[in-house]
């Protein structure tokens, strides 16, 4: 994301000009569906580039959603924590990568999510429908303040015990991980 820069709504690949639609919950819309396990291959692919409103060609399909995930949407995910697939799945990390904790689901921390947005900055998601960007709202998650409980669940789930740790702050924070971990 620059500031200097409009947010996208299209793309260019392989010399075509596409038009998308990256609204937050026409992206989080294409991650339930990628994360859908009973949708056959060639379905989820159509179903996918449907959400973002991404017309193409029948057989540049595949390539182009696979475009989209890696250079569009993820762009700004750089520091994401997990990578997927075309089909969804986790792709294997190296060590060093596997050390950072995922502290972030859409779909589990959704209330999480609304009420820090609505808190924080006072925006109802539900009336940003179409209109918020994806790169907004991930910018926006990124930078939510500590006082919002999505900020502190983030941290309990990312906190790792320190020598310098008593048993009891241990035993307190091992016990939150566990009330708030990611299923």
């Amino acid at each position: 994301m620059k500031l200097n820069e409009r947010l996208p709504d299209s793309f260019e690949y392989n010399g075509k000009e596409y038009s998308i639609n990256l609204s937050f919950d026409r992206v989080l819309d294409m991650r339930e569906i990628q994360q859908e396990e009973l949708i056959e291959v060639d379905s989820k692919i159509e179903l996918m580039l449907d959400a973002l409103e991404v017309e193409c060609e029948e057989e540049e399909r595949t390539n182009v959603l696979e475009y989209v995930l890696y250079n569009v949407i993820h762009k700004v995910d750089e520091e994401e924590t997990i990578e997927y697939d075309l089909l969804g799945n986790p792709m294997k990390k190296s060590k060093a990568e596997q050390e950072t904790e995922i502290t972030l689901d859409f779909e589990q921390d959704a209330s999480l999510i609304y009420s820090a947005f609505l808190q924080a900055y006072g925006i109802n998601l539900y009336k940003e429908f179409g209109k918020l960007h994806w790169y907004e709202f991930m910018a926006l998650i990124e930078g939510v303040p500590e006082n919002t409980l999505l900020y502190q669940v983030r941290n309990i789930r990312a906190w790792k015990p320190q020598k310098h740790d008593s048993k009891e702050y241990k035993r307190q924070m091992n016990k939150l991980k566990e009330l708030y971990k990611l299923k």
